[in-house]
């Protein structure tokens, strides 16, 4: 049997604990067009409200294996449940990406889910961080986020989110991509 996603355990210990998420990764690159499989949850949280968060994660049978300044891993104690991840960003960051989101329900639970130009400046930011490991299937999710949305990548807010958050050289792959693919 698959592992199960812990939608509702997740927004129930937010409720409790008076946290406040937004989902990323596979499951909100989905809802904004492009289906794939994804082997856990990501969300985006402030560090502050994972501490307030994680004792309810590890209540409901999760245990953090890794932390580091920018993000969290909690593994699941039951094989029935995936991983779930936490990105940590600053206050302002998480305003800003929260005031543009819109509430998606996943298994009888809602949960924010940034814009598709949020997630795109997301992947731009973690290829730019770790290229080599994250490039292949980052680069892709943002070629179909762009092609599902309709996004126009030679305007001028679409090259300059780009080169905020990616590289000259990354926005030149994009397009190439885009275009060959159309």
């Amino acid at each position: 049997m698959p592992a199960q996603m812990p939608f509702g355990m997740i927004s129930k210990a937010c409720k409790q604990t008076g946290s406040t998420l937004i989902l990323i990764g596979g499951q909100a690159v989905g809802v904004r067009g492009y289906q794939r499989v994804t082997l856990d949850v990501d969300f985006m949280i402030t560090e502050a409200d994972y501490e307030k968060l994680k004792p309810a994660m590890c209540a409901a049978g999760y245990q953090e294996v890794t932390r580091t300044a920018v993000a969290a891993k909690l593994r699941a104690e039951s094989e029935n449940l995936v991983d779930v991840d936490f990105m940590f960003v600053d206050t302002d960051t998480f305003s800003g990406i929260q005031s543009e989101s819109e509430a998606e329900t996943f298994q009888e639970a809602s949960f924010l889910v940034p814009k598709p130009e949020h997630l795109i400046a997301l992947k731009l930011h973690a290829i730019k961080q770790q290229p080599i490991v994250r490039e292949l299937k980052d680069l892709n999710d943002i070629v179909e986020l762009v092609k599902a949305n309709h996004l126009d990548t030679s305007a001028e807010g679409f090259k300059s989110l780009c080169l905020k958050f990616g590289t000259q050289e990354l926005y030149q792959k994009i397009l190439h991509y885009t275009k060959q693919n159309g």
